[in-house]
């Protein structure tokens, strides 16, 4: 069978591709979009109505193909000319002005006889009413373009000479800018997973053959001078009115179609059978209209701007983030100059502890790339919570709904601000984003080493200075929140509304999606300004960072100073100028929550799906462990390791018969799904709780949601049976092959440094309190490693027990039902009542069930618990308080403490 394989492949490779690039040359170029399949007229408009809250326009053009050219294509340079979003582009200039969130251009169809060049456009609510104004500018920068292609031809004939000898070098310096950033990223990419790798390749094969199959376009081997400058100037001369159609997508231009078509529902047909009008998809049955433009709208296009308005627009400035030096550390030793992926991950070094913040440094030593990945997480209370006094008079930090959205609203004005600056660093290798948790704010930069701290450096100081908070962002970044949370319900598949409902019983802090709509349409700039202010008043802030891959320890420690500076300076001239808050040092703010369901009841959540076109309902039915789950080999017992890897091996082994049997066999629906989650609590102290839960869930439109759910049960009881008899090699290939996903090497520097900062994200606060390096141990990088240990020493017996108090015994388990209804099985009425049940049919009901559930928390401590809860206590006057308070309803209880390097003994509650 491999033979025949590997026979077929051979064979399959020498007959690819069916077109090759030299015989693509002479296929002639028929194009399937022509003036004369429209009636004659163009430009048209196809007007089709959203299913979600967007507002788009499409701009598409056919112009000769490019197929034969690969690496030199003009259409290759085009997308990145008219899709550039830094200064003097179409994208900058319409961003300023407040009318679009985005645009991009390339090729929607490239065959050897056709190709059609699209720029989409995502529009503000200004943005749409002026989409024609954004039509013209897009012509306007077209013809720029043919004007200075056209000089620079004339340049190279010596025809002529430019005035400041630069005209001649900018399509040539773009060009090369280009081709060296496309080297760049074929020759320094990570290897990715087999499977994306076999798909990219199989395609590339079908058009440039085995020899080209990966380099085809990325222009190994042009030159400054290889510039396709004629073919450009001829691919741009395409970009013109009487060449184009367009597409409309909002409701704001179906409405205008319904009433331009209100007395005229018959299309009007033209001789060669082509409608105007509205008219019906073959397939889908989606209905669109089709119509002429005014051709006053168009003679305008076709005339352009003025001189002042063509000022505004300009190719692209030098990109200054093209790295320098693609050269690797010279710290890093000469085994190490070679990609060593199967080498186990080590964790990075803790070489600044202070006060104001500490410094994660790691010299990669696996990937051997000119790359690296900064995280500086901001943290501050003020993210989402707000300080609020309590009934004896003390300042607390509580979660405030309207202070969260306002972060959420500042981080994307932030994105939306920086967006010009920062597009050649995007250009260069260069990535980075702002996000917001309950810790904080997390900037995340990543790229080639060279430039990283520069672009960091500039973004921390941005975002340090309220000088991006203008009003044309935030007026984008509110419109685009609340589009999204207005379409929520009615664009949401059943599952993912389903998801939704769990959720807000079991871990949202806010009261949904309705009340958060409403919140957000009454925030105001002024709002996100004294919010902004106020994130450096917060006496507890501090940075956490992680500095690694290609960056030498002096580098890290050089970029660790410049950003402290950054941020003390901002707290010192906040605070100078009035912004502070007093006495709220010591006031401990919690972190992510989850709620603990009551051990012998199930919740049974019923909701119906708002949006109209939903016919599927869905089941999601998750099971959360009694038992809290495993954090590290220092931070939880034996026993909780060993329960934590029975619930992560269960998931394993039910995965694929629960989808042969509820899809393959009984086929309920198209998704058939079950996983296993870890999610954490951090509540009234800084102990982090691990949460151990095992979900399925299933999307049908066969089956009436209740009796999806009696399925489910079934499978799992007959699952259980499976298990009694399951021979113990296969018990064991299971947990060996769990244990090598859970150990397999790493292959992307992100994925180390996002798995790994996590960790240093989540436990750093209850393990290095105080400026105590002695428990940095404590900090589980090793958790891959420790659970796949205990996964192999896992016996039947164990499993069955986890099994049976997991999911089994209704007396003891922890279960919740959602199910959501769609048009094939509308929820008819409530239940009827039962016992051991609660039935939530209602917002109302909801959020009454929610507050009778407590905040996760462990019922067992270890000795290292106690140490570091009393290192916390220290510093937080508020954590006494939750401390006494907790031991009395015996949530913490008495921790007996011996010893660093005593045993450690669980004490249970």
């Amino acid at each position: 069978m491999d033979h025949l394989a590997a026979q077929m492949i051979a064979e399959a490779a020498r007959d690819s591709p069916p077109v090759p690039i030299d015989a693509a040359k002479n296929v002639a170029h028929q194009s399937a979009f022509r003036a004369e399949l429209q009636g004659g007229k163009w430009p048209v408009v196809v007007t089709t109505k959203p299913i979600q809250n967007v507002r788009k326009v499409v701009l598409l053009f056919p112009i000769p193909p490019s197929y034969a050219e690969p690496d030199r294509s003009p259409s290759h340079l085009m997308s990145h000319l008219f899709g550039h979003e830094g200064k003097g582009s179409p994208f900058a200039l319409f961003q300023n002005a407040g009318w679009i969130t985005s645009l991009s251009s390339g090729p929607r169809i490239s065959a050897p006889d056709q190709n059609l060049f699209q720029i989409t456009i995502s529009l503000t609510k200004e943005g749409e009413e002026h989409w024609k104004d954004i039509v013209k500018y897009i012509f306007a920068y077209a013809k720029m373009l043919c004007t200075v292609a056209e000089e620079t031809l004339k340049l190279s004939d010596g025809a002529c000479q430019s005035d400041d000898g630069s005209g001649k070098d900018d399509l040539y310096r773009i060009w090369e800018e280009v081709g060296k950033l496309d080297r760049m990223q074929f020759h320094q990419t990570s290897p990715g997973s087999v499977y994306n790798f076999a798909q990219s390749a199989s395609q590339s094969i079908s058009k440039y053959g085995t020899a080209n199959c990966l380099s085809a376009g990325s222009l190994l081997n042009e030159t400054r001078d290889s510039l396709p400058l004629s073919d450009l100037l001829d691919f741009c001369q395409q970009i013109v009115p009487n060449n184009c159609f367009i597409e409309r997508c909002s409701e704001g231009a179906w409405d205008e179609m319904e009433a331009l078509y209100a007395d005229n529902e018959t299309p009007t047909v033209a001789p060669n059978g082509f409608a105007f009008g509205k008219q019906v998809e073959k397939w889908y049955g989606v209905e669109y209209y089709v119509s002429p433009l005014d051709e006053s709208d168009v003679k305008l296009w076709g005339e352009g701007i003025g001189v002042k308005e063509i000022e505004s627009i300009h190719l692209p400035e030098p990109n200054r983030y093209i790295p320098r030096s693609l050269e690797l550390c010279e710290e890093l030793p000469e085994e190490a100059k070679v990609q060593r992926i199967e080498l186990p991950v080590s964790p990075p070094k803790l070489i600044v502890n202070e006060p104001s913040g500490r410094l994660w440094w790691k010299l990669d030593e696996r990937y051997a790339l000119p790359k690296a990945y900064l995280t500086v997480l901001i943290r501050t209370r003020v993210s989402e919570n707000k300080l609020l006094p309590d009934e004896s008079y003390q300042s607390s930090w509580e979660y405030d709904t309207k202070t969260s959205l306002t972060s959420e609203l500042l981080k994307s004005i932030f994105a939306d601000a920086l967006a010009i600056d920062t597009y050649d660093a995007y250009l260069a290798g260069l990535g980075w984003s702002l996000s917001k948790t309950s810790s904080g704010f997390t900037l995340t930069c990543h790229g080639y080493s060279d430039r990283l701290p520069d672009l960091a450096l500039k973004l921390l100081k941005e975002l340090t200075s309220p000088s991006f908070l203008e009003e044309r962002h935030f007026s984008t970044a509110k419109d685009k929140t609340i589009r999204g949370l207005s379409s929520f319900f009615e664009s949401r598949r059943a599952d993912s509304l389903a998801i939704y409902y769990r959720n807000l019983l079991l871990n949202y802090k806010g009261n949904g999606v309705e009340e958060n709509l409403e919140i957000a349409k009454a925030i105001t700039l002024r709002d996100v300004e004294k919010h902004h202010s106020m994130i450096w008043t917060d006496d507890d802030l501090s940075l956490e960072v992680l500095y690694t891959g290609n960056v030498s320890e002096k580098q890290a420690r050089s970029f660790f100073s410049d950003a402290t500076s950054v941020i003390d300076a901002t707290r010192s001239h906040v605070t100078q100028n009035g912004a502070s808050e007093d006495g709220i040092s010591d006031s401990w703010a919690s972190g992510p929550l989850e709620r603990r369901l009551p051990a012998g009841e199930d919740i049974e959540l019923h909701f119906e799906s708002k949006n109209p076109k939903e016919e599927n309902g869905t089941v999601v039915v998750t099971y959360q462990s009694q038992h809290e789950g495993f954090k590290g080999k220092h931070l939880s017992s034996k026993e909780t390791l060993k329960r934590s890897a029975c619930v992560r091996l269960i998931s394993k082994m039910i995965r694929e018969p629960c989808f042969n049997e509820l899809r393959t066999k009984q086929q309920l629906g198209y998704i058939v799904s079950s996983f296993y989650d870890m999610s954490y609590s951090t509540n009234s102290t800084p102990l982090t709780t691990s949460i151990d839960s095992l979900t399925v869930y299933v999307l049908s439109r066969k089956v009436e949601p209740k009796d999806v759910a009696a399925r489910i049960d079934d499978f799992l009881l007959n699952f259980r049976s499976k298990l009694e008899d399951m021979p113990s090699t296969e018990i064991q290939d299971y947990a060996e092959s769990l244990a090598k996903e859970l150990t397999k090497p790493i292959r992307k520097l992100g994925t180390e440094a996002n798995n790994q900062f996590g960790k240093i994200r989540r436990y750093a606060p209850e393990t290095l309190y105080a400026d105590n390096e002695s428990s940095l141990e404590d900090i589980p990088f090793d958790n891959a490693e420790v659970v796949a240990a205990a996964l192999r020493k896992l016996d039947r017996n164990m499993i069955l027990d986890v099994y049976d108090s997991l999911i089994m015994k209704k007396e003891s388990r922890s279960r919740i039902l959602t199910h959501v209804y769609g048009r094939t099985f509308p929820l008819k009425e409530a239940p009827p009542p039962a016992p051991s049940k609660v039935y939530v049919t209602s917002m109302d009901e909801l959020m009454e069930k929610r507050k009778s559930l407590i905040a996760y928390e462990p019922h067992s401590n270890y000795q290292r618990t106690g140490t570091r809860l009393l290192g916390l206590m220290g510093r937080h006057r508020t954590l006494q308080y939750a401390a006494a308070a907790a031991a009395i309803v015996g949530v913490v209880g008495v921790v007996l403490f011996k010893g660093r390097n005593d045993e450690r003994k669980q004490t249970k509650i």
